[in-house]
């Protein structure tokens, strides 16, 4: 069995900028955020048993199951949110993060850990997210991440949801999100440090100087022992459970 490498030591310079980015659904929280949404917007609605939940998202998961890209998943949920004004998302969301917080969040305790280590050592963070705002910015405030970016919905002149997605945050795109904080920041990626879970994240985790993979997929672990990557367990906080999609 080839053992991980050791986590590279954090920068402690001050006088030159950081930033350690880090992906979010799988990587700082073991789950798919806007469907934990879902899943908690529809049982406020009757969705007592999850049903209806299993019925609209049971096409989806069909979807992923076939290859298709992330886009085309995650365009079709956002068909799912047509016509809701986006104002009502983001309250649903704060209220849908501050119950899972009481019950206890579903936090990667290793990549937190690593997000706290480098808030101490002064670094700046940065998740970079396929995700959408309303359900990363409750868990960004919470852990006082410095910059999120992320996928945006579209939405139309009353901030109601088209049902289409105004920018992904897949692919090329994070590359873009990755040099778009280096300048923000001033920092080489040569200093800078990143961590993911999904195949994804690579072009993200490559263009820094310090890349972590975080959990089991095996094209990533693959990857991170090809390449000399350290890889962290995407172990649960004690008491909490990974949330289903």
């Amino acid at each position: 069995m080839t053992t991980s490498p050791a986590l590279p030591p954090l920068t402690t310079d001050h006088s030159r900028p950081v930033v350690a980015f880090f992906d979010a659904d799988e990587t700082l929280v073991a789950m798919k955020t806007p469907f934990s949404l879902l899943r908690h917007r529809m049982k406020r609605e009757g969705d007592v048993t999850g049903a209806a939940y299993e019925r609209l998202v049971e096409p989806l998961r069909r979807l992923a199951s076939m290859g298709v890209t992330p886009v085309e998943v995650v365009s079709k949920f956002y068909e799912l949110y047509a016509g809701v004004p986006w104002d009502d998302v983001v309250a649903e969301a704060r209220e849908w993060y501050a119950h899972l917080r009481e019950r206890g969040a579903p936090f990667i305790e290793p990549t937190v850990a690593r997000l706290r280590r480098h808030q101490e050592a002064g670094h700046h963070t940065v998740v970079i997210s396929g995700s959408w705002p309303a359900t990363l910015h409750p868990i960004t405030d919470d852990l006082g991440v410095d910059l999120v970016l992320c996928t945006e919905p579209e939405l139309d002149a009353d901030r109601r949801m088209t049902g289409a997605i105004r920018h992904a945050m897949f692919g090329p795109a994070k590359a873009d999100a990755v040099r778009e904080a280096l300048a923000k920041f001033g920092a080489d990626p040569a200093d800078c440090y990143a961590y993911g879970d999904d195949p994804g994240d690579l072009t993200m985790l490559s263009m820094v100087g310090h890349p972590t993979v975080v959990g089991e997929n095996p094209r990533m672990t693959a990857h991170a022992a090809e390449h000399g990557w350290p890889v962290i367990p995407a172990t649960l906080m004690a008491g909490t459970r990974r949330q289903p999609v």
